[in-house]
């Protein structure tokens, strides 16, 4: 498979992200934020 150049890939990103910036998942999100605070519960209770 040839490889992809620097321009075609930021075309191609540019253009799934026009497509999709209407679109959010709250799911995924607070799982990400839970994720998060439990990684890093210490410096988030001390307020770091």
């Amino acid at each position: 498979m040839p490889a992809i150049s620097d321009q075609d890939m930021n075309a191609y990103l540019a253009e799934q992200s026009r497509m999709h910036m209407n679109e959010f998942n709250t799911m995924s999100a607070l799982s990400e934020i839970y994720s998060y605070v439990g990684k890093y519960s210490e410096e988030v209770s001390l307020g770091r």
